[in-house]
């Protein structure tokens, strides 16, 4: 696979870069993010990565993680390139508009990388994206490969993570040969699989385990769908954040007659952010667009205005109008 010459020649071209991801990074933002900023460095590039704070703790142990900028202190400034890593549209990057209104400043080049299905793109960007792939991480690694770069321990740590977050630890339906292939070739740099499992996959906290539970307390049953919420003041309860419920709206995947699932999650009052998975077919992102979000077929999102009762009422109907459920 070969990137996009026109990216490849902004990368040899300019001197510095801006990475930004999607709020509430999960493993393929952060590992992918932080593999591209090991590369750039070595490139003898100046970087910046500025995300959301504080980072999960599933993913703490990534080479690099304590190099990552609070995006409340997002500069903009001084900088040739912006770098969208996993994401495709600047308003993804935070619910906050003052920092949207700093990357809106940004006169600089823009690229983004990414794999998520999205029916409007940033016009302003150089595009590469393959919502083919199985990750974002994916896509660096054709990069970091095409433009003769090393796959040094510290990288193959970082791409490694997000491969097996965006594929469920190779589980998914978007597992495939060139995902093992990848792999490989990382576990011979250096990824040590079983750890960086342990680290994604079973390093659970008290708290967050509390919020599971209020998750769980709050299922419901509509075969084939499997409806959840978490509420504000849940979080506040068990000291979380929205970062805690990563993965929570695919356990509730696992019962055999649930072939969708929906985690409603209370942001702020009347502000939801909704998570979507499906198994075999089902094509959750055509659910997930019509609200103005995305992702891919077996597991998309969206954000919305109202109640958990007005969210869950009309992704019912939207649901019925696409004859699935």
């Amino acid at each position: 696979m070969i990137p996009p010459k026109e990216i490849i020649d902004t990368i040899e071209k300019e001197n510095s870069f801006l990475i930004l991801t999607h709020s509430t990074p999960d493993g393929d933002a952060l590992g992918s993010s932080l593999a591209l900023k090991f590369f750039l460095e070595k490139l003898n590039k100046k970087v910046e990565f500025f995300t959301e704070k504080p980072i999960p703790i599933q993913y703490r142990f990534l080479p690099g993680i304590n190099s990552i900028k609070d995006l409340n202190t997002l500069s903009v400034e001084n900088l040739d390139v912006l770098i969208l890593v996993d994401c495709n549209k600047t308003n993804r990057v935070s619910y906050e508009r003052e920092i949207l209104k700093k990357i809106e400043l940004f006169s600089g080049k823009r690229i983004v990388i990414d794999h998520h299905i999205t029916d409007k793109e940033d016009e302003k960007s150089l595009k590469w994206i393959d919502h083919q792939k199985a990750a974002t991480g994916i896509l660096i690694y054709y990069l970091i490969k095409n433009m003769k770069g090393e796959l040094n321990e510290e990288i193959a740590y970082n791409l490694y993570t997000a491969l097996i977050v965006d594929t469920g630890n190779f589980q998914f339906d978007n597992t495939t040969e060139e995902v093992f292939l990848i792999a490989r070739e990382l576990v011979k740099a250096g990824a040590k699989p079983s750890y960086i499992y342990e680290q994604c996959f079973e390093s659970w906290g008290e708290s967050r385990f509390k919020l599971f539970l209020k998750m769980l307390n709050n299922l419901e049953l509509l075969p084939p769908l499997a409806i959840s919420y978490i509420l504000k003041e849940d979080f506040q309860e068990t000291h979380t954040t929205e970062s805690d419920t990563e993965r929570f709206v695919e356990f509730i995947r696992i019962l055999r007659d649930i072939n969708l699932t929906a985690l409603f999650r209370e942001i702020e009052k009347d502000f939801i952010k909704v998570s979507l998975r499906s198994k075999g077919n089902i094509d959750v992102s055509v659910i997930a667009r019509e609200f103005g979000g995305g992702g891919h077929k077996n597991a998309s999102g969206y954000r919305m205005k109202g109640s958990i009762r007005d969210a869950r009422a009309q992704l019912l109907e939207k649901l019925k109008k696409y004859k699935l459920l």
